[in-house]
């Protein structure tokens, strides 16, 4: 919000001194010292930095004790055309890898149990000194001791082909890709900047599916971008059933200023982009049950994370594959169990069995 409303955000509310950006976390000590003793200039501090700077929380303020999200990479250089990223946060810069390394380890040895990678386009990440790409940075990190190992937003521009044969080998990198399409139509892909079309992001499906098929992906939609036909609405339908996500997060398209697609001229009108994203809604509901119930009766491995909000004497927790399970029991935030499946619906598998 900063990085995009800049001055505005000091007309509307003229007792804000400073507006910081993201890139200036390192600083806000001294911005703040130099406030209270009034050597500081009013204004805004926005300035992008294309060198990382280590912000490390500790334990006590991360949220789980057993999960930890690691960032690894900040920015994006696509400019997608309806994203404003690339203007919010700056260009990619990465994390060193040792910087990585170091954290894993500490996390262990604290008795986490899944780390998750985190970036704009977390498969862009390289550290040129060590000449390490990303499908090296997970070779050497799935050698530690990690139960499960996962990684977010993958661009499906930036594949590797070697990521397939280093998952086939490694099984504690998790069978779940958050893999963003965003459309299923190849005319649109090239309206929004997506550096692939529809047969390339297939192929790339097509070759983890033929060597793991376990494997499941989630993906982003966007309903209704500007010049979208029923054509290419059908198109992205389509591809729901052909890839048959594990889910899938979709959204009505909204201009956002400044971006390329915001100046494009729309065709569709919000109630008319409203069913599109409930007709691919209700499709992946569908899918989403389907896959469910060939679980019944399967055993899962569940990683419990927390009570049941509403529920007294119930758990909820998460197989590899990120589903959500709820289980019947008495259980520890960070166990893990082997769970039997007894139901399931579109968006949960339940359990009340649990094997010896």
């Amino acid at each position: 919000v900063a990085q995009s409303e800049r001055e505005l955000l000091q007309k509307r509310q003229p007792r804000i001194d400073v507006v910081m950006g993201t890139h200036q976390l390192h600083c806000i000590a001294d911005i703040a010292s130099d406030l209270f003793y009034g050597s500081a200039k009013v204004g805004n501090s926005l300035e992008f930095s294309r060198e990382w700077r280590e912000l490390v929380p500790g334990m006590e303020s991360r949220s789980s004790s057993y999960s930890a999200y690691i960032s690894i990479m900040e920015g994006c250089n696509n400019f997608c055309s309806y994203c404003i990223v690339p203007y919010t946060r700056g260009r990619e810069k990465f994390r060193p890898y040792a910087a990585i390394e170091a954290e894993v380890k500490d996390l262990l040895e604290r008795g986490v149990k899944e780390i998750i990678l985190l970036g704009q386009n977390v498969n862009s990440w390289s550290d040129e000194a060590l000449e390490m790409d990303f499908v090296a940075l997970l070779e050497r990190l799935s050698a530690l001791p990690i139960f499960w190992l996962r990684f977010v937003t993958s661009y499906p521009g930036y594949f590797a082909t070697r990521l397939v044969d280093l998952m086939t080998e490694r099984p504690n990198i998790a069978r779940l890709m958050h893999f963003p399409a965003q459309s299923g139509s190849s005319r649109l892909l090239r309206m929004m900047n997506r550096r692939y079309d529809r047969s390339q992001y297939l192929r790339i499906i097509d070759s983890f599916f033929k060597k793991i098929p376990s494997m499941e992906f989630s993906s982003d939609f966007i309903c209704g971008f500007p010049g979208e036909s029923d054509y290419d609405h059908r198109l992205t339908l389509s591809l729901l059933e052909k890839v048959r996500y594990q889910s899938v997060f979709s959204f009505v398209y909204s201009p956002r200023p400044g971006t390329r697609a915001a100046g494009m001229t729309e065709r569709l009108t919000l109630e008319e982009k409203k069913a599109r994203l409930s007709e691919l809604q209700g499709l992946q509901a569908e899918i989403q049950l389907k896959k469910h119930n060939r679980l019944l009766g399967s055993q899962q491995t569940v990683l419990v994370t927390m009570p049941h909000p509403k529920k007294v004497g119930e758990w909820i927790g998460r197989t590899e594959q990120f589903r959500l399970v709820n289980l019947v029991g008495s259980f520890e935030p960070g166990q893990i169990v082997v769970a039997t499946i007894n139901s399931v619906g579109p968006h949960s598998l339940r359990s009340g069995s649990y094997p010896p």
